[in-house]
């Protein structure tokens, strides 16, 4: 038997990568994760759920950061970030996996620091075209670095890194949902448009979309708030009563697919997985980067799509609710334009990433 740890921040590659592993009998996953949304909050994470749904076993983790605004949380973050440490290097000590599968964010560091203390090996992927602090140190522990695009093999050492695409799930493809009400919902006639902050959900995403639903009423809207529930974005959400208007707090496996291969326009964040899954189902997007992420990692990952057409960039310091309006006109406006360029881009992308990286783990285990 196996034994496979995976851990990161980024969960949608990690549930490719399960999916994928799942189909040798052999393994056996565990994955080092969060409990709970974030700091402070008793809403539990959308990788709990989900993976606690698979079956898999679940250690949490809490793990600290250096936060990058100050909140009332971030001395209490601090603190934590030896506790992550004292976890990991017990679990790992305790589960003496074969080896562990990284996918960035800072909780993937005190994994792969302790298991190189161990002695176990690891290896990460990377998902932005400029990779955060997290991954940059995890390459130094680790023994192969598997990149998204060829962007950013700068960052890493040659030898070490291969670029490989990321890895999909193929629920993303399903394109009927399970939920009978996101199925009728997608019946309609008129042009849908979701918008998501990720995970977790934006406040600022949200807060944009409570105001400018008026305007909006000529289409369908998809409004996926995030399971941090922000400034009590979920309650706010949850009393429009509006027709054409569908509050989902996280859109799960069975229902993802369906969602994202009808509509017609994505608004979100630019988070490096929600913009591969833009671009391998072809989909026209406005996108509003986090302005505070790392390395000004959403920025980055946002203008690839730019470049090749198939979305417009909106900074969020010059975004309200005209600027969102007259966006989302032009697109509809000139959307044959958009979905062309969005198909040409589609060509070009890998669908096998999942099982390269399965295969690569399987044969060095």
């Amino acid at each position: 038997m196996k034994k496979i740890v995976i851990t990161g921040g980024h969960l949608t590659p990690a549930l490719a990568l399960i999916e994928e592993l799942e189909k040798n009998k052999e393994v056996k996953l565990v994955f080092f994760g969060r409990k709970f949304s974030t700091e402070g909050s008793k809403n539990l994470s959308a990788e709990y759920k989900l993976i606690s749904a698979l079956n898999v076993n679940f250690r949490a983790i809490t793990a600290g950061r250096l936060q990058r605004k100050f909140t009332k949380y971030t001395i209490f973050a601090l603190l934590k970030i030896p506790v992550g440490f004292i976890q990991s290097f017990i679990y790992l000590a305790l589960d003496r996996p074969n080896i562990i599968i990284s996918f960035g964010g800072y909780l993937s560091l005190p994994v792969v620091f302790s298991g190189w203390l161990l002695g176990i090996k690891s290896i990460t992927h990377e998902q932005s075209t400029a990779p955060g602090l997290a991954n940059k140190l995890n390459s130094l522990f680790t023994i192969k670095v598997f990149l998204t695009w060829p962007e950013s093999q700068k960052f890493f050492s040659k030898e070490k890194s291969q670029i490989i695409g990321n890895l999909t799930r193929n629920s993303i493809f399903i394109k009927r949902a399970k939920s009978p009400k996101i199925r009728n919902y997608l019946s309609t006639n008129k042009k849908i448009i979701f918008v998501t902050g990720g995970n977790q959900g934006s406040h600022f995403l949200n807060k944009l979309i409570f105001e400018s639903l008026g305007e909006l009423s000529s289409y369908q809207i998809i409004h996926q708030v995030g399971t941090a529930n922000y400034n009590s974005d979920q309650d706010k959400a949850k009393k429009i009563k509006t027709p054409n208007y569908l509050v989902i707090e996280y859109l799960n496996q069975d229902d993802i697919g369906a969602v994202l291969n009808r509509v017609d326009l994505v608004i979100s964040r630019s988070g490096a997985n929600t913009i591969w899954d833009l671009a391998i189902l072809a989909k026209v997007s406005i996108l509003i980067p986090l302005p505070i992420s790392a390395s000004d990692e959403q920025a980055k990952n946002a203008l690839s799509l730019e470049k090749a057409g198939s979305a417009i960039v909106l900074k969020q310091s010059e975004v309200n609710k005209n600027l969102l309006l007259i966006t989302v006109d032009k697109v509809f406006t000139n959307l044959f334009s958009f979905k062309t360029h969005a198909i040409n881009l589609q060509k070009t992308l890998p669908l096998d990433s999942a099982k390269k990286l399965t295969d690569y783990i399987l044969s060095y285990t």
